[in-house]
């Protein structure tokens, strides 16, 4: 019999965005290895219908406000349970920070057990994530494991209210290597792409566009880079990056260039067009950073941010990547010259990204283990 499985996926399936793409990679993976997923998941579409995407079933739930960021759909709790009583599940895997999912996950009937994967601390929120980490483990119920993607993410003291160490584990995100590949169609694609800015070196940073993604720092560099930066994502910030980098052209050696919102499909183009990438977050709100591994399958080097978090556990500097101090527009500018004027570095920089991707983020790896940890909790 297959174990049920039901994700609280925050808007996978929906918006692209770190944890979306990991629950939904995880989720299809957990599928392919015969599991019963279904993804509750937020959506700004009051129109979006209930779906099955690669064996998953997909329940999109209306985000009828928002509350200091936290999206609020009430209608979560309603189809949490409905779905519970046709046919209650295994394990209810919740994605933290979602102070609402948790809340929701406590009425759900019957008496799954509680996985929760710890992405990031609530960091931004201070006055009302104190609050919600003063109630939670009076009010709602403590998971059975807390799952981290690096032995950083379950060192956070934050996890201590939740969970002591024998309860939490360490299982890396998962990246499907196949979707990477520098296939022909993919490179007639990236010869297009390097041939618009006629040779110039081109640095590719993903992301929303957010506080803690520093990529106002980023635009600041580029005014020392002679290269072209291809700025990818779109977010409550977009508007005032462009005024930005508007405001900056005149001055500066480097171009920006706003690709918006790029399909997953047209990522490897991306990723394979550009000489390096770079995540220049400023805030440990960024606990990971997917978007490094899928640089570094396609062979590119990194330049990230000593934030002390998994980032720097995922792209440990010069290993993989360049590191330096969050927020200084010097360093990041110098870091990314640093790899323009040296092929060997960059050369060397991504030959062990990709060693390092293949062999600790392994997508069928997580999956499987995963499902391992669910099985020995049903078991106890």
């Amino acid at each position: 019999m297959s174990i049920r499985v039901l994700h609280f996926g925050k808007f996978a399936f929906e918006r692209t965005g770190g944890i979306e793409r990991h629950v939904e990679a995880l989720a299809r993976a957990q599928a392919a290895q015969g599991a019963e997923v279904t993804v509750l998941a937020y959506t700004l579409d009051a129109n979006s219908k209930p779906r099955r995407v690669d064996g998953v079933q997909i329940e999109p739930v209306y985000v009828q406000a928002r509350f200091s960021s936290q999206p609020l759909a009430l209608g979560l709790m309603l189809r949490a349970r409905q779905l519970a009583k046709q046919n209650p599940f295994d394990v209810v895997h919740q994605h933290w920070p979602d102070p609402f999912a948790h809340l929701v996950a406590r009425f759900i009937a019957g008496r799954p057990n509680f996985v929760v994967s710890w992405h990031s601390d609530i960091v931004k929120q201070r006055f009302l994530g104190s609050i919600y980490r003063w109630l939670a483990p009076r009010f709602l119920r403590k998971p059975d494991a807390v799952i981290g993607a690096t032995k950083t993410h379950t060192a956070s003291p934050q996890i201590d209210i939740f969970a002591d160490s024998a309860h939490r584990y360490v299982i890396p995100y998962g990246i499907d290597p196949a979707a990477f590949e520098l296939t022909p169609g993919v490179t007639e694609q990236v010869n297009k792409l390097r041939a618009q800015y006629a040779g110039r070196p081109i640095v590719f940073a993903l992301g929303r566009h957010v506080y803690y993604k520093g990529f106002d720092v980023l635009i600041h560099a580029m005014r020392r880079v002679p290269a072209v930066l291809i700025l990818g994502g779109e977010g409550s910030l977009t508007s005032e990056l462009k005024q930005l980098a508007e405001r900056l052209s005149t001055e500066s050696v480097g171009q920006v260039v706003f690709a918006g919102s790029i399909p997953d499909k047209e990522l490897p183009v991306y990723y394979h067009a550009c000489d390096m990438f770079c995540l220049p977050s400023v805030a440990t709100t960024e606990a990971f950073g997917i978007v490094q591994t899928e640089a570094m399958l396609c062979s590119k080097p990194i330049v990230n941010t000593d934030l002390g978090t998994g980032v720097n556990d995922v792209a440990p500097h010069d290993l993989c990547a360049l590191t330096v101090q969050p927020g200084d527009r010097d360093a990041l500018a110098d870091a990314l010259n640093q790899i323009i004027n040296s092929t060997d570095l960059a050369r060397r920089l991504g030959a062990a990204g990709k060693v390092r991707a293949l062999a600790h983020f392994n997508l069928e790896r997580m999956a499987v283990e995963t499902i391992a940890l669910y099985e020995k909790l049903l078991r106890q």
